[in-house]
């Protein structure tokens, strides 16, 4: 209540707070209160019965769009700051190890299963929500639109594979972007194409003046190069050669990083459509595999990296 409501008139130039009232007093400021919200519709009066019911009618829609469209924002800055708030703790509770304290042979799945009422589906959609979040400035608020457009899980799964590669913030926020230059919005199909067009761009290798040299000999070797010309090609120094060899480790990973994408791409076309098998007991065991592949990636996903072995110096 405002200072208005409440004040009578011989207290309109004392009264500072509601608090000044007392029982009895506030008591009227309520009921005159309530009174005028009943009296509303009185102003149809006037009006012959077809327009009040018209008036009527439009004052209903209004006020349900008005109710429907409340609700509905308040969900999203709800399911926003819900995100933020699980989303670091299930990665807490699978990054340490958590979910097999009691029971070693227990998968992160399997507590999922037991602790809550989600699916590890929603789950690590959860997971992947905050870190889509975190890239695009949206964490730690109750906001739940990216420029203009609610952040959906659609996107979300589109962007994840980015998030999850540990691509800046910056570039994350540059694939949204590119895509609604290139389509007029950001859809999921959009964001997935901008980062395979990203991907594909870093891919090229970054040969130098030798790797050139190579690689148009192994081309024109296909035109018939003579055995001299070829014996010449080979002669590639070992450093070059181990250089080429690494570079290959890293297509190959790329290789396999997208080619997983377009299978959890699969994957949740089966989940999000919600048609059932009609083999259950054969479908059951085929996620199982699916799962197993899974924690075998996560348990055995490291390449061999460069170290350096400090030796130690001894004097003859």
């Amino acid at each position: 209540m405002t200072t208005a409501e409440v004040a009578v008139p011989t207290q309109a130039g004392e009264l500072t707070s509601v608090s000044q009232l007392d029982a009895s007093e506030e008591a009227a400021v309520r009921h005159r209160r309530v009174m005028r919200v009943l009296k509303k519709p009185q102003q149809l009066a006037g009006l012959d019965p077809a327009e009040q019911l018209e008036e009527c009618i439009k004052v209903l829609r209004t006020a349900e769009a008005k109710r429907e469209g409340t609700v509905k924002e308040a969900q999203l800055r709800a399911g926003a700051v819900f995100f933020d708030t699980a989303g670091p703790y299930l990665m807490w509770v699978r990054d340490n190890s958590l979910y097999c304290l009691d029971d070693p042979s227990r998968t992160f799945e399997r507590w999922l299963d037991m602790i809550w009422g989600y699916s590890p589906s929603q789950c690590y959609l959860f997971m992947d929500a905050v870190r889509v979040r975190i890239a695009l400035g949206l964490a730690g608020s109750d906001e739940y639109a990216y420029q203009g457009t609610v952040l959906t899980t659609k996107h979300i799964r589109a962007l994840a594979p980015a998030v999850n590669a540990e691509l800046p913030p910056a570039e994350v926020q540059q694939l949204w972007e590119d895509t609604e230059a290139r389509e007029g919005k950001a859809t999921e199909e959009g964001l997935r194409e901008t980062y395979r067009q990203l991907t594909a761009a870093k891919a090229a290798p970054a040969l130098g003046a030798s790797g050139s040299s190579a690689s148009t000999s192994a081309t024109e070797s296909n035109e018939s190069f003579d055995s001299s010309d070829r014996s010449e090609e080979s002669n590639t120094s070992p450093e070059e050669a181990e250089r080429l060899a690494r570079w290959e480790v890293n297509e190959s990973l790329r290789s396999i990083r997208a080619e997983l994408e377009a299978l959890q791409a699969r994957y949740s076309q089966l989940t999000d459509g919600g048609l059932a098998p009609l083999d259950a007991a054969d479908a059951v065991r085929e996620a199982k595999q699916v799962r197993a592949l899974g924690r075998w990636f996560d348990r055995h996903g490291t390449v061999p990296v460069d170290s350096v072995v400090e030796a130690e110096v001894v004097e003859d």
